[in-house]
């Protein structure tokens, strides 16, 4: 009888499992972004979430010259997700995940002078990132479309 019982229980348990995890996927930003306007482009591009780790990178390109660029990466950590950016390739700065819905994702540092808040929004084709100070009064937003 204890064995009857414990099949549908180990079912649910792994059903809540999967749920939890799937909750949390950031696999909808993973591929390569691209942005043209007015002469400049702008590019991001993200692996896959193995392992915890998603690595990222972001250019951009004007007159045919890089003028900037950013290292960037996810990774899971024991207090929980972490996004952290390296621009120029700089020292990192870190962002915790503070919201997080079905392919949207907020990222939140206080501490941090400017951004302060970065969101992430995949609608379609389209890759959004918005960043601004906890406020929201500064406000930027950078959109991507997916490179096949």
């Amino acid at each position: 009888m204890t064995r009857l019982l414990a099949l549908p229980a180990l079912l649910l348990l792994s059903a809540c499992a999967e749920a939890q995890t799937s909750s949390d996927d950031l696999s909808w930003i993973s591929g390569h972004w691209r942005s043209d306007e007015n002469g400049q482009i702008s590019e991001e591009f993200w692996t896959d979430d193995n392992g915890g780790l998603m690595l990222g990178g972001n250019r951009t390109i004007a007159g045919g010259q890089a003028r900037a660029f950013e290292f960037l990466r996810i990774q899971t950590m024991p207090e929980g997700r972490a996004y952290c950016a390296q621009p120029g390739g700089g020292a990192a700065t870190c962002f915790a995940v503070s919201e997080q819905g079905e392919n949207w994702v907020v990222f939140e540092n206080s501490d941090h002078d400017f951004p302060q808040r970065i969101r992430y929004e995949r609608v379609g084709a389209t890759l959004t990132a918005t960043i601004s100070d906890l406020s929201g009064e500064q406000s930027f937003a950078f959109q991507w479309g997916r490179v096949e």
